[in-house]
């Protein structure tokens, strides 16, 4: 390879360029990627908006599940446990479960986590009973996925008709 005096100079000198250039890509691959990271979790604020709706809506979905009205609790229905199970064939399955919650056990408070804005858990300390004994109780810990579709918070319908012996994986 034959380089003249004039090339090298301007070779040596476009590298120089080059490795000035990196560390200011690189920056700004920095600045224009840990923002988004960011923006997906919740502030404080709204942690706290999110807790507070979310707690509403698990009483009246395990108030409507203690009363076993079905056919209202489908629609907390996540769009794709919709799509999987038909509001007839729910209610059917529900029916047919042995355990009905009688309420949240009274030491432990639902623990919301957090995975994002639009996802999270409810993990909750259940007290089921028996249908047809009504003095076999039991608490269950169980773990609810709540996904927000629509601007409502909505649950897993395939989970429902498993419980209380089912909980999705955290």
């Amino acid at each position: 390879m034959n380089l003249k005096p004039g090339k090298l100079s301007i070779l040596i000198f476009s590298k120089q360029k080059l490795f000035q250039l990196i560390p200011f890509f690189c920056c700004l691959y920095l600045f224009s990627v840990v923002p988004s990271a960011i923006a997906r979790q919740p502030t404080p604020a709204e942690r706290e908006a999110i807790r507070k709706e979310t707690r509403v809506v698990f009483q009246d979905f395990l108030q409507l599940w203690q009363e076993e009205r079905y056919f209202e609790l489908y629609n907390y229905g996540k769009k794709q446990s919709v799509d999987q199970i038909t509001i007839e064939e729910f209610a059917t399955r529900m029916v047919e479960l042995d355990w009905v919650p009688v309420g949240l056990a009274t030491d432990k408070e639902p623990e919301i986590s957090y995975r994002y804005r639009t996802l999270l858990y409810v993990n909750a300390a259940i007290v089921f009973r028996h249908k047809s004994y009504f003095d076999l109780q039991f608490t269950n810990q169980q773990s609810f996925l709540l996904l927000k579709e629509g601007g409502k918070w909505r649950f897993d319908l395939l989970q429902m008709i498993r419980s209380p012996f089912y909980s999705p994986q955290n």
